[in-house]
């Protein structure tokens, strides 16, 4: 690999396991027998390029993922990769900013490397991650670019819509235009940047949405704020300049029953089921059963 210094994980894993089907947090839903953030962590360790992983979790689950990063076998499994937890916000960017600022308080070298993941994307390849930070690193050697996230083509036809506000059709919601599909991209992660222009352009973005908040009309007297959905994105409002990179199929979100459906036959076809001595959380059969309520991560 060309680049030569620290790598740093950020582990999204303070979401909602509602949507999908589950009474426990997502990332501490059980996959055939291992739950999806230690499957993530599984992930990150055995690529061999991240130095540190820090989990993001709701100040509830944090004694929960503190006695799971301290289970002998995981701390075996993962080194030298150590780990640590981190209380998470209300959103997900809350949560990645956190982290940032435990980094920083943590005195990390300037020009790191950051990782940000989301657990529930737990069926990465290492092969992926390593190739994700490879080229992020390279950029950042030579100034090509800041980051680099993992992309998949789009294959549905993608319609940009909007409610009509005057006329017969007011209210109704029509088509505004069709993007060349040929342009689009469905982003994954891990999202890989340089730890110190990450941060900065956190910073940015949470200034500029505190400003436009406390203007009458939200938008601080100019055009409305872009919502950050991914780091990337962050990136993107900032200025800088951020790779795409081919990812992996597998770098699914699990998210609705029926991800986990899927991701229960790709882990059983690999012959990935682990025994543990704890009971899983719940049976894979109650995702059938409960209903969609409740947005997670």
């Amino acid at each position: 690999m060309a680049f030569d210094r620290p790598v740093y994980a950020l582990v999204a894993a303070a979401g909602s396991g509602t949507r999908l089907g589950f009474s426990t947090p997502k990332a501490f839903v059980e996959l055939t027998g291992r739950s999806l953030l230690e499957r993530s962590l599984d992930a990150l360790a055995e690529s061999g390029c991240i130095d540190h992983a820090i989990v993001l979790v709701s100040a509830d689950m944090r004694t929960a993922a503190e006695d799971l990063l301290a289970r002998t076998d995981n701390v075996a499994a993962w080194g030298p990769m150590s780990t640590s937890v981190c209380l998470g916000g209300g959103e997900r960017v809350d949560s990645v900013f956190a982290g940032l600022e435990e980094l920083e308080r943590c005195g990390v070298a300037a020009g790191s490397l950051v990782a940000v993941h989301d657990a529930a994307r737990c069926l990465i390849p290492a092969d992926m991650v390593r190739q994700v930070v490879d080229r992020a690193g390279r950029g950042v050697e030579t100034g090509a670019w800041d980051g680099a996230v993992p992309v998949l083509p789009v294959t549905d036809t993608i319609k940009i819509v909007d409610h009509a506000s005057s006329g017969p059709a007011d209210g109704a919601l029509l088509v505004e235009q069709t993007p060349a599909r040929h342009t689009l991209r469905a982003a994954v992660t891990p999202q890989v940047f340089n730890v110190d222009t990450l941060l900065e352009a956190n910073r940015q973005y949470f200034d500029t949405v505190e400003i436009a908040s406390a203007h009458p009309t939200g938008s601080g007297g100019g055009n409305p704020v872009p919502m950050a959905t991914d780091d990337s994105s962050i990136m993107e409002l900032a200025g800088k300049r951020v790779l795409a990179v081919d990812a992996d199929p597998l770098a699914m979100k699990i998210t609705t029953p029926q991800d986990y459906r899927i991701a229960e036959m790709l882990v059983g076809a690999r012959g990935g089921v682990e025994n543990k001595d704890a009971e899983s959380t719940e049976s894979a059969e109650s995702v059938e059963s409960k209903g969609e309520t409740v947005d997670g991560e």
